[in-house]
This record gives structure tokens, C-alpha cells and sequence, in this order.
């Protein structure tokens, strides 16, 4: 399970990263967000892949990161 959480939070970490480089929206990556990853991280709790602390570690890390994203598209 350890493995799984890894490589989900590197594909997370990769992924705002990339937003951070393009030209994107905060409603872009929220939508994104809400009906791509979160529902992928839901699939990997639901067949025992995470266990829940681990889903809950990678939900809070996307929103802290989502947050940070807001906070640097408002000052650009």
C-alpha cells in the first residue's frame, strides 16, 4: 500500500507542478481536481490499495497544493 500512496503523491506533486508552469485556471484545476484525480484516488480506497489514512493524507496534500496554486494565480 506504502508503494501506492508513493507514486500517487509524485503524480500529485508532478501534476501541480505542471500547473504551476502553464497558463491555467483555478477552475480548471479545481474541476480537474474534483472529477479526474480525486475520483482515481477514490477507485485505489475503494479496491484496498490505500487505506483510508493514506487516502486522506492524499486528498489534504491536493487541497494544501490547491490552495497554494490560488493563492499564486491571484498575483500574477
Amino acid at each position: 500500500m506504502e508503494e501506492v500512496k508513493r507514486e500517487l503523491l509524485k503524480a500529485v506533486e508532478k501534476l501541480f507542478d505542471d500547473y504551476l508552469k502553464s497558463d491555467v485556471s483555478y477552475e480548471k484545476v479545481r474541476w480537474e481536481l474534483d472529477y479526474v484525480v480525486y475520483p482515481g484516488i477514490g477507485s485505489f480506497l475503494a479496491d484496498g490499495s490505500l487505506t483510508k489514512e493514506e487516502g486522506k493524507e492524499i486528498f489534504e496534500y491536493c487541497e494544501k497544493r490547491l490552495q497554494e496554486l490560488k493563492l499564486r494565480l491571484e498575483f500574477r
